[in-house]
Order: C-alpha cells, then sequence, then structure tokens
C-alpha cells in the first residue's frame, strides 16, 4: 500500500488495525513513521518491537536499527 497509496495512507491503515501485541505491527510502523519524518515515533514503536519480538534474527535488525 505504501508505493500505490502512500505512506500516509498506508499509516493510516495500519493504525487502524488491532494490531498491538505483533512485533512486526510495530516494526512496520516503525518504517512507515520513518519514511514520514517522525524518528522519535519511528524509535519508539521499533523498540516496542524489540520488547515483543523473541527471534534473535528479528532482534538483531531492530538493535542495529535502533544504533544512533
Amino acid at each position: 500500500m505504501r508505493y500505490v497509496a502512500g505512506v500516509e495512507k498506508a499509516l493510516a491503515e495500519l493504525e487502524s488495525l488491532d494490531l498491538d501485541p505483533y512485533h512486526l505491527y510495530h516494526a512496520t510502523r516503525a518504517e512507515l513513521l520513518g519514511a514520514l519524518g517522525r524518528g522519535d515515533e519511528a524509535r519508539e514503536a521499533d523498540q516496542r518491537a524489540l520488547r515483543l519480538t523473541t527471534n534473535p534474527a528479528e532482534q538483531a535488525l531492530l538493535e542495529q536499527r535502533l544504533r544512533p
């Protein structure tokens, strides 16, 4: 959706879903927020995703994205 309808529309659609306990929801939200220049919110979303996942590969990716 991001590439068809735009980042703002994709974010609005994502946020309309009830997926708060799902780490990929937060990781995707972080990417969209970052694309909109909302870095602080993106970082918070990545931190939430990191807290929710137990997959070592996903943890490594999220930790890398959180590094300054």
